[in-house]
């Protein structure tokens, strides 16, 4: 993404845009990059058409962050439909949220053709990747964990394996808004600093990816060869990934600072894996193999398929089914409905409230999950 962006080139290709952070002025939504070759000496920002990939203008520094703002849908959490609960510290300071993701994977799995849970974790003050975290608020992201586990527990003996898809802090954007601030500080290397492919949205933010205890058939995968689709469950994962793949200790003090070092080389952006509460805590690059195997293995778990994604450069992706179908999303919105009212109820019979979940909650306590 070094060309010139008036010299006439093609459009973006899908994975070059997918690298793009996305901003808006309220009216307009863009995708943009800082571009180090820009008429000034500071650069300039790229405007380019999130649909059609088809550059649409150039803005000088300072200018960029006055008028654009990313866009963030996990800025309110509370507010969303799927909104569980909130993880705080001693003093109440809200941490981390939990909320259900409005697509989950599985709406008719198993013999009551029960929907079944998909639970995030996001940080309520900040954007960026969890290696970038506080020590409190990665506690806190422990203790979501470990109250999302327990809940799929108790939801027929689910299990849970947690991933994520974090990016590099979005440099360039800050010292845009440094720039529009009159504060002219270097920029270091002349690198534009590009968002992790694979993270949908814009917020750094944790899955929980409720996996089946034994295999069950998924009802809404079509037929194969006259057979129905059976979901693999649980018995699809196991601890360990590929070579591309870094093992970082989980409950080291320094986790934020070895996943930066980790992720270094690619850029700073990175994925993650982990096999239950107690399973290695795993990074990896956005493109490459492991992660590859993480959405084959989801894709088996669930009954679904993992394909490559043009978008993602022949990337395997998995494919999910679609709110596109009036039905399905009906049918999705009652399921939020339902597991919000089971996580409610889960929370209650503990003593706890889901608003303030005091970080560190654990078993063993006096109000153990």
């Amino acid at each position: 993404m070094a060309d010139h962006p008036e010299r006439g080139r093609s459009p973006f290709t899908g994975v070059e845009m997918r690298k793009m952070w996305t901003y808006s002025d309220g009216t307009l939504t863009i995708k943009g990059y800082w571009w180090p070759g820009g008429t000034a000496s500071a650069g300039s920002w790229v405007l380019v058409d999130p649909v059609t990939g088809n550059v649409q203008g150039v803005v000088a520094p300072g200018e960029f962050s006055r008028r654009f703002r990313p866009v963030d849908v996990f800025a309110d959490v509370p507010r969303l439909p799927g909104y569980l609960g909130t993880v705080t510290a001693s003093d109440g300071t809200a941490l981390v949220d939990l909320v259900l993701d409005r697509n989950p994977f599985m709406l008719a799995n198993g013999p009551r053709r029960a929907a079944r849970p998909h639970a995030l974790m996001v940080p309520r003050s900040h954007r960026d990747g969890w290696s970038s975290a506080t020590a409190s608020e990665l506690a806190a992201c422990r203790t979501a964990m470990a109250v999302v586990a327990a809940w799929y527990r108790s939801v027929d003996g689910g299990h849970v394996v947690f991933g994520a898809n974090d990016s590099a802090p979005n440099l360039d954007y800050l010292r845009d808004v440094e720039a529009a601030g009159g504060i002219l500080a270097g920029r270091g290397a002349d690198v534009t600093v590009t968002r992790n492919p694979r993270q949908d949205v814009q917020h750094a933010h944790m899955h929980a990816f409720y996996a089946e205890r034994g295999q069950t058939e998924n009802h809404e995968s079509p037929a194969v060869a006259g057979h129905p689709v059976i979901a693999e469950g649980h018995r699809a994962f196991s601890a360990a990934l590929g070579s591309d793949a870094v093992r970082v200790d989980r409950d080291g003090a320094g986790l934020a600072a070895a996943v930066r070092a980790a992720a270094q080389p690619w850029g700073g952006s990175y994925c993650s894996y982990q096999l239950g509460v107690d399973g290695p805590f795993w990074v990896m690059p956005a493109l490459g193999p492991s992660m590859d195997e993480f959405n084959r293995r989801l894709a088996r778990a669930d009954g679904l398929k993992a394909e490559p994604d043009p978008n993602l450069g022949g990337a395997v992706n998995l494919i999910r089914p679609s709110l596109a179908d009036a039905g399905r999303l009906h049918a999705a919105q009652r399921a939020t409905a339902e597991q919000r009212a089971s996580f409610e109820a889960f929370v209650a019979q503990r003593g706890l409230n889901a608003r303030s979940l005091a970080v560190g909650l654990a078993p063993g306590t006096p109000r153990a999950l």
